[in-house]
């Protein structure tokens, strides 16, 4: 239950059952380089249910970890395809550092339903 109360996003494919139009992502915003910023919509897909519990419980760190990830990055890289997946990607691996989980046990995707660079 706590999972369905929690407003951090996580998305489970097997799941089945009442939903509100399915999760709401974290958005994040940061800068790029001195005149440009990225806002970001990132959704976590749960390999299993359990991990959105996880997720809840490392929010802080999951969304630090984020941060830096996205802050490190490159306006350039991060307007090409091959930036965008190895973002994700990246975001995964992080995540799944934090809750010490894998592909199999914790994110298994990362979404972006919102990518905008300004």
């Amino acid at each position: 239950m706590a999972a369905l109360l929690s407003p951090f996003a996580w998305a489970n494919s097997g799941g089945h059952g009442g939903g509100g139009g399915g999760p709401q992502p974290m958005i994040f915003t940061v800068n790029l380089g001195a005149t440009r910023y990225l806002r970001l919509e990132v959704v976590l897909e749960a390999a299993a249910p359990e991990a959105a519990h996880e997720f809840d419980m490392f929010r802080p760190k999951i969304q630090h970890a984020i941060i830096l990830l996205l802050s490190e990055r490159s306006e350039d890289k991060l307007r090409t395809l091959a930036g965008k997946k190895e973002l994700a990607d990246d975001i995964v691996d992080a995540v799944n550092h934090v809750i010490h989980g894998d592909p199999k046990t914790g994110v298994k995707e990362v979404l972006f339903p919102s990518f905008i660079i300004q």
